[in-house]
């Protein structure tokens, strides 16, 4: 009896060095699978334009495919929903933008999720300014000029944006809210489709993001006439910000970060956060998002997370003092 006892204490103590050894073994394999980067937007937007540059670099040092997978619709609500209910193993990620992560849920009635409690930060990526830009028919060459045509011609010219709640069109509502001028917004799926009827003369101005922007500006059939933020970009010094332009006090700047489902284990944040600041840190890349109009900005999670809460509570007083509110 004796001797079948110590048979069964050693078996045991095996048995959980065995399991021990596997669950080490499986976090140091992580990914052994495809990981997909959801993004809450339709395809050729700023979100789609920095989820593919980072996948395609993250798929090098992770050793695994990385598919960027494209979900618009209801400014994000919808991928934001998918992610939420994901698996929470790392293999589900999400681009979290401004209006998904801080907007949203002050804005629509039928959000189902809670950007503070259903994700987790994963990794800040960039900041960008917004680019305020015309068609060229448009009888305008500044923001004085744009400011001047709109009050003479109240509740006729339109705006486009990616979505209610992104921050082109938050751009745009902090815009007539300083400048006391009634503008008509007109929402899309997304940057893309809504640059795309800008150029072809079915809205008249936007603010829109410079990844996507800039190289319709240069090819000039767009015409830029400030940027949003506090700050000049670095690509384009000559253009002058909002605030320079016209409208003293005037900032507004969007960004993007990494986010997984709640839950997702820490080990997995910080191996996917290092994946991503490594990636920002490659010259290359970091000089394509500074040349494209966005500022890097690597940092651990922690600081993402702090970041995020900051940006809740921010925007949630503009759209509450605004009233803004969409079904």
């Amino acid at each position: 009896m004796k001797l079948n006892l110590v048979t069964l204490k050693r078996a045991a103590a095996a048995m959980v060095t065995a399991a021990a050894t596997f669950a080490v073994h499986a976090a140091e394999v992580f990914p052994d699978k495809p990981i997909r980067i959801v993004v809450a937007s339709a395809a050729g937007g700023a979100s789609d334009i920095v989820a593919r540059l980072m996948a395609d670099r993250l798929s090098q040092s992770l050793g695994q495919p990385v598919v960027v997978e494209a979900k618009p619709g209801a400014n994000g609500n919808i991928a934001a929903e998918l992610v939420a209910r994901s698996p929470a193993d790392g293999y589900t990620l999400m681009m979290g933008t401004i209006g998904v992560m801080a907007i949203n849920p002050s804005m629509y009635s039928n959000v189902r999720f809670d950007p503070l409690k259903d994700f987790d930060p994963v990794a800040r990526l960039v900041s960008f300014s917004n680019l305020l830009v015309v068609n060229p028919a448009l009888p305008v060459k500044s923001v004085k000029e744009l400011v001047a045509y709109a009050k003479e011609n109240p509740g006729r010219l339109r705006y486009g944006s990616p979505g209610a709640g992104g921050s082109p069109h938050m751009a745009m509502v902090v815009f007539g809210q300083m400048t006391g001028t009634d503008l008509v917004h007109v929402p899309y799926k997304g940057a893309a489709p809504a640059l795309t009827d800008l150029m072809g003369g079915h809205i008249d101005f936007a603010f829109s993001d410079p990844l996507l922007t800039l190289p319709h500006v240069r090819a000039g059939k767009v015409r830029v006439l400030a940027v949003s933020g506090a700050t000049r970009l670095a690509s384009e010094p000559d253009v002058p910000t909002v605030a320079e332009a016209g409208v003293p006090g005037y900032a507004v700047s969007g960004w993007l970060g990494i986010v997984a489902p709640a839950g997702t284990p820490p080990d997995r944040i910080a191996k996917l956060n290092k994946a991503f600041n490594d990636a920002l840190a490659i010259p290359e890349v970091n000089s394509k998002l500074v040349a494209q109009g966005s500022a890097v900005i690597p940092g651990t999670p922690q600081e993402f997370g702090t970041f995020i809460n900051a940006e809740y509570t921010r925007w949630k007083k503009v759209v509450d003092q605004a009233k803004l509110k969409v079904d």
